[in-house]
């Protein structure tokens, strides 16, 4: 793996900063800011948002993506931060956990916080199958420091990114548990799907997608 974790996507993704190797706490820093208003992690955090322990969490979820995922952000200052995982992407298995860190990732972000998280993700998995397909990608994380929302900052990140799904012929499927975000998604050509309540967390999920430009 070069400097450049994402070498083969940077034709597209020229307006924006690209993850270095040396990035990823950055990364997982801002996201963890965007995401402290965010309903499932007050949840997994019982209500008293940690942002160190959720910067931990998002860390270790760059790293057992990559280096497949495509990780942008505005600049290098990274305040606003977009992942996208393609679809030659595999789901991550116990020895690309163990690689990423898991461990040290429940040691660091707590017992009680990993489970609610995982059984989110598997619940948020079983409705993701219904819509995505194995040629369709995932939008996996999209968020703008709290200090930066509302100035554009993600504007460019969502535009590169479907770019790259137009010229690629790529479908592309999101959630969101922010009704507000159903209205900026679909400005983007994304359209709901469906509204569902997870149980874990008693939560609403907003299961959207976009399909490839034929």
């Amino acid at each position: 793996m070069g400097d450049n974790m994402n070498v083969n996507h940077t034709s597209f993704f020229k307006e924006c900063y690209v993850m270095q190797r040396g990035d990823v706490e950055r990364f997982a820093d801002a996201l963890a800011d965007g995401f402290s208003q965010y309903e499932l992690f007050k949840y997994a955090c019982r209500g008293k948002y940690d942002h160190r322990k959720m910067s931990h969490f998002w860390a270790f979820n760059i790293l057992l993506n990559l280096p497949d995922a495509i990780c942008i952000a505005d600049s290098k200052e990274v305040n606003s931060v977009l992942i996208y995982i393609p679809p030659v992407s595999k789901e991550p298995g116990l020895l690309s956990n163990l690689k990423a860190g898991v461990i040290g990732m429940v040691f660091k972000v707590g017992l009680l916080r990993s489970a609610r998280l995982l059984r989110f993700d598997l619940e948020a998995q079983k409705i993701a199958r219904q819509y995505k397909t194995p040629d369709d990608g995932y939008l996996f994380a999209f968020a703008t420091r709290l200090d930066k929302q509302g100035q554009n900052y993600g504007k460019p990140l969502m535009n590169a990114l479907l770019r790259y799904l137009d010229a690629t012929g790529q479908g592309c499927y999101l959630e969101t548990l922010n009704p507000g975000n159903v209205g900026l998604y679909e400005h983007f050509s994304f359209s709901l799907k469906e509204q569902v309540t997870v149980k874990t967390g008693n939560l609403t999920m907003f299961a959207m997608y976009r399909p490839k430009n034929r």
